[in-house]
């Protein structure tokens, strides 16, 4: 007689707990998969395609105090690669290259480049020569 009551309280509880709990697991995993698929079958359009062949540009703009500027003149490859070494920005070194070997003519890329005035470069920049 006890261990009848035992196990109908044990079915009682299987019957209050488990099964519920199952049809809940049963009901979320069923209705995930539907959900994933449904999702997942959908196509996808592109309304405008990207072009990779065009050049994206991006302007910048920093202001900075420029140190220095060490311009080495590589006589043989015939460049001139420049330094400048700045202040007042994260930005601290800029390196430039440029196919002249002149004087005048490296000051002047570096002006145009920097938007300096020919004056300032000449009082800030270093040459060497290879």
């Amino acid at each position: 007689m006890k261990s009848l009551r035992w196990l109908t309280r044990l079915a009682k509880l299987w019957l209050e707990f488990w099964l519920p709990l199952l049809l809940i697991t049963l009901g979320v995993w069923y209705g995930t998969q539907w959900l994933n698929g449904t999702v997942l079958s959908q196509t996808y359009t592109i309304k405008s395609e990207l072009d990779s062949k065009q050049l994206q540009q991006a302007e910048v703009t920093l202001e900075f105090t420029v140190l220095a500027i060490d311009a080495e003149i590589d006589r043989r490859n015939k460049n001139t690669e420049v330094t400048v070494k700045t202040a007042g920005s994260s930005l601290k070194e800029l390196e430039f290259e440029y196919p002249v070997i002149e004087f005048v003519e490296v000051e002047k890329a570096i002006a145009k480049e920097l938007n300096l005035p020919l004056d300032k470069i000449r009082k800030l920049i270093r040459y060497r020569l290879d």
